[in-house]
């Protein structure tokens, strides 16, 4: 009941009421001048066809995704007008917010001439193979940021352990602390984090801390920014959450950073929460990932944390100089690795898809994938099943306690079809997987804060990490394994369900690119 109340009571709740009187206006002005105007209905309705039949014509012979694409078409044609005019207002031209985010993503010169000089990284990329090269090449050029490697790692095959060691280092930071995170939700985990936090702010650290609007929308009063602020903790509100229709909305930051001096960084599923730790429980036992760094790879984190955080200098009118003193240098390391940011901001480049294709693709004996949601597209499926069908084995962990159970539905409408191609699917047992990643073949493996669905592909700032190296892979690859043995592997006769809930997965997923 008290959360009910909270809900019913939050600034969500409220947007979310607002939104919902706006989508009202358009149909119901519509049927008001058809009642009223019965004529000016009719030149309404002839119009609005007209526009349908353009619009149509220019979704088909548009870039955007074939999902996209269908998922648009059909509610055009079968509920005009009210699909057209929400297809205009969702898919209008930016405005100058978003051009400006998409200024600031790519235009930092002092970030950007960092990438631009020969390392001897380049030189270990060229050594692994011509598959490494060409993945640094395709970050490099479609995010700027380079080739790189780390002198340490550590990888948590939990949140638990990724909260005490965060913690810890935190509580060792000699100059500044950035954190950017999707949820920040008040309680145990951030009580703690938040003590160190001040501690820090009180010996001159100059700490800073991104968070999304709507992640953390019920987990932290609407003045967060300003307590921080207030703290001494320098803090930004990424796109808040507002009562207009608005495309941009779907525009979160779903990272997980946490750089410490410059030269520790982490990233992973993991949120700054107590359901991450598994200090509260809320789909059972959260099974989730993340991974530390040492050395040149925190420099990659810095940059991806500076550039988002020139929204910040925008707000306050503010300009920032000097983005070389937070590149601590670094001692060459032995983990080659790719650290690489996505956004939505990239012109669609969708590069930690790109890399997951290129890693199945590329398989010749295994690839287990992480993932608590698994809305595909077309070419991901088909990689997967060419893959399968190519002797790979392919295995894709999802959760059997789902945090959204509509989500959950379009999951299994997937996974329904994967599993009579060949494919291996598990559900965790014990309750909610989180993680996110991908190993292959014993060398390559990527982690970080990429689902596998068309949020994070194609809407949402996320981060990811790339490693090729047979230490990290194999740390990857027995947790894998091991999570496989706590969960449930499907088969065709267990994904067969009743015809009422087969055709509500069918609209389901018709749909899932826009959800």
């Amino acid at each position: 009941m008290r959360k009910i109340f909270k809900l019913l009571t939050s600034k969500f709740f409220l947007v979310a009421i607002l939104l919902l009187l706006e989508l009202a206006i358009v149909p119901a002005t519509l049927i008001w001048l058809s009642m009223q105007f019965p004529t000016v209905g009719t030149y309404v309705s002839a119009a609005f066809l007209i526009i349908d039949i353009v619009l149509v014509l220019y979704v088909i012979n548009s870039e955007m995704n074939a999902e996209y694409k269908i998922a648009w078409i059909v509610p055009i044609l079968l509920i005009p007008p009210i699909g057209a005019c929400l297809y205009l207002i969702f898919r209008r031209k930016k405005n100058p917010r978003r051009k400006l985010k998409k200024h600031l993503m790519h235009d930092l010169p002092e970030i950007v001439k960092m990438y631009e000089r020969q390392t001897d990284a380049d030189v270990r990329f060229l050594q692994i193979g011509a598959f490494a090269q060409q993945c640094a090449e395709l970050v490099r050029k479609e995010s700027a940021m380079p080739a790189t490697d780390c002198y340490e790692y550590k990888y948590f095959s939990s949140g638990e352990e990724y909260g005490a060691q965060l913690e810890k280092e935190l509580a060792a930071a000699k100059k500044y602390i950035f954190l950017e995170y999707f949820i920040i939700s008040e309680g145990k985990f951030w009580d703690r984090v938040h003590k160190i936090l001040l501690e820090k702010v009180a010996k001159g650290v100059d700490v800073r801390i991104i968070y999304d609007d709507i992640g953390s929308l019920l987990g932290i009063p609407h003045n967060f920014a300003a307590r921080m602020e207030k703290e001494g903790i320098r803090c930004l509100c990424f796109n808040r959450f507002r009562p207009v229709l608005d495309v941009a909305q779907n525009n979160r930051t779903h990272r997980k950073i946490a750089v410490i001096d410059g030269v520790t960084a982490f990233t992973g599923g993991i949120n700054i929460a107590d359901e991450y730790t598994n200090e509260i429980e809320l789909h059972g036992h959260w099974k989730d990932t993340g991974v530390m760094v040492r050395g040149r790879a925190a420099q990659n984190f810095t940059a991806m944390f500076l550039q988002l955080w020139e929204l910040k200098n925008a707000d306050d009118n503010r300009t920032e100089k000097g983005y070389d003193k937070f590149l601590s240098p670094c001692d060459e390391g032995k983990y080659a690795c790719l650290p690489f940011a996505d956004s939505p901001f990239q012109g669609g480049k969708n590069i930690c898809e790109a890399l997951y294709l290129k890693i199945i693709y590329n398989a010749k004996k295994y690839v287990y994938i992480n993932t608590p949601y698994l809305i595909l597209d077309d070419e991901m499926k088909r990689a997967l099943i060419t893959a399968a069908r190519s002797g790979v084995d392919v295995r894709i962990t999802i959760p059997r306690i789902p945090d959204k159970k509509y989500v959950y539905a379009v999951t299994k409408a997937f996974y329904t079809q994967l599993v009579k191609e060949g494919i291996r699917i598990y559900r965790y047992t014990p309750g909610f997987i989180h993680a996110k990643s991908i190993v292959s073949d014993g060398n390559v493996c990527i982690i970080g804060s990429s689902n596998m669905d068309f949020r994070s592909f194609y809407l949402h700032c996320e981060c990811n990490i790339m490693f090729f190296d047979e230490e990290v892979a194999d740390d990857l690859y027995e947790d894998y394994l091991h999570v496989c043995a706590e969960s449930e592997l499907m088969t065709e006769s267990g994904t067969k369900d009743t015809l009422f809930r087969k055709i509500y997965r069918s609209v389901l997923r018709f749909f899932a690119p826009l959800m």
